[in-house]
């Protein structure tokens, strides 16, 4: 490490950044005269740039400086085409489906994704179901996050494990609980700006270093030609595969409770438009920054023991102290920003889709703050807990979790947003039927039939079921059928 002093006086200032931020959206908060909506989803005021920002962010993690960065490192060139569902299909969902989502919170008062579903489904059990699976998912994909946020500290400025688990609860457990979503919206932007910037940064300086992207080109060419070409060293990504991977890091986004809740925050339907042309120009220069700096890599150190470790190695050998210091703080910060809004999205599950709903009432103004802010603190312990003693593969339930969301949720979306005739019992056995083809396929550890990913098997029978259950039920009433689609 370049300098243990500044690496440690820069994250000081970011945790102190971040909780002055969430005091700020708190004070905010404490104006609004209604509590839940202010809370959930940010009083629905948020402009193009807090909905681009908090929908780029929650959807990445801290997986996107360390994982991916070390695939672009192995596998060179082809492993663009691994990562263009995430840069395409992402973008697609959110112009696609977001303004009819928007539209459809806002007219329904939904706050959380339970919410939609009860309203279009008129189903309590599928709004029931779809709470519990984003508790049990969203807690497991927490888990990961927090020993990723402990294992970053610990690397970088010698933290010990335990102590760095406790700091960052601590610390996003604050800005979280007390700033709520607009909270965590600013912090977004803070930590998107940081994680953005920083990116750019590094980039410029390894290309350089390198001598453009010609002569990285040549000499990964002479390192091994598979880098340049697909399938990639060693068979890495052929045809299904690739196809699998528009749907496992492109469509899956669309159906993360965390990200496409962002939606119902937004202020009008033109600002859906406006952040989705915003969310596609950051995440095209965020990654394809990331995408550069691991190919310089790849030229500059050649043979990394640990691919994981090829982005903070980089900036560690290569960036002015400074600007290591702060891009060293850009995998913390995409781990803080998935954790508050994972951390949002469950409690949010636990006091309106499960307390409220079993009450049939709204909690009391005051009763909902207390059980609010109480409900996120509680799940950020916990969460700790369980990420003292981590179980193993973390990567693994990291992508189970993400797979479970999209397995679950995805069709019961677009095609309920879309199509007259989905039903109630339609969309409840789509969900169920998705997910559960989904687990089996990773239980029975059948991971890749005829080459494709679970999570695509799980939409294809998630499909088949919507179709053939709703053409042999009651159709929707006529309320829903003259909200959704003016029949």
């Amino acid at each position: 490490m370049k300098s243990s002093f500044v690496v440690n006086a820069v994250f000081l200032t970011y945790f102190i950044v971040l909780i002055v931020i969430g005091y700020l959206a708190h004070k905010k908060m404490q104006k609004s005269e209604d509590f839940s909506a202010e809370y959930w989803v940010g009083g629905r005021s948020f402009g193009p740039w807090l909905v681009a920002f908090t929908w780029a962010t929650s959807w990445t993690s801290g997986g996107s400086f360390i994982g991916t960065p070390a695939v672009y490192y192995t596998y060179g060139w082809p492993a663009l085409l691994w990562q263009a569902g995430a840069g395409v299909l992402g973008i697609i969902g959110i112009l696609a489906i977001g303004r009819r989502v928007a539209t459809v919170a806002t007219e329904a008062n939904c706050m959380t994704l339970p919410d939609l579903f009860m309203d279009r489904y008129e189903n309590r059990s599928m709004g029931l179901i779809a709470a519990l699976i984003i508790i049990i998912f969203g807690i497991s994909y927490m888990i990961s996050q927090y020993v990723a946020a402990a294992r970053i500290l610990e690397i970088m400025t010698g933290i010990p494990y335990v102590i760095g688990i406790i700091i960052f609860t601590i610390v996003v457990g604050i800005y979280t609980s007390i700033g709520g979503l607009r909270g965590v919206a600013y912090t977004n932007v803070f930590q998107g700006a940081i994680m953005v910037v920083g990116s750019v940064v590094i980039a410029i300086i390894l290309v350089t270093k390198v001598g453009g992207l010609t002569n990285i080109s040549n000499s990964l060419a002479q390192l091994d030609p598979a880098l340049m070409n697909g399938p990639g060293p060693d068979n890495w990504l052929p045809i299904n595969t690739a196809f699998s991977m528009f749907f496992v890091l492109g469509v899956a986004v669309m159906a993360q409770p965390h990200v496409v809740t962002r939606l119902f925050s937004v202020k009008d339907v033109d600002t859906v438009k406006k952040s989705g042309v915003l969310v596609a120009i950051v995440t095209l220069i965020w990654f394809m920054s990331l995408f550069l700096s691991s190919l310089a890599g790849r030229v500059l150190i050649p043979n990394i023991d640990v691919p994981d470790q090829i982005f903070p190695t980089l900036v560690i050998n290569y960036a002015p102290t400074i600007v290591a210091g702060i891009m060293l703080s850009a995998p913390f910060a995409a781990v803080m920003s998935t954790v508050s809004s994972l951390l949002l999205s469950t409690s949010s599950a636990i006091i309106r889709d499960i307390i409220e709903r079993n009450r049939n009432e709204r909690l009391e103004e005051n009763k909902l703050k207390k059980y609010s802010y109480i409900t996120t603190g509680v799940i950020s312990i916990l969460v700790m807990v369980l990420a003292i003693n981590p179980p193993a593969f973390l990567q693994a339930i990291v992508i189970f979790a993400i797979s479970g969301f999209a397995a679950s949720f995805t069709i019961p979306i677009a095609v309920g947003l879309f199509w007259s005739g989905a039903t109630s019992k339609g969309g409840l056995w789509s969900m169920i039927s998705g997910f559960l083809t989904m687990l089996l396929l990773y239980v029975f550890k059948i991971n890749n039939p005829l080459g494709f990913n679970p999570l695509v098997w799980g939409l294809f029978i998630s499909l088949i079921v919507i179709i053939v259950v709703s053409k042999m039920t009651q159709k929707s009433s006529d309320k829903v059928l003259e909200r959704y689609f003016g029949i």
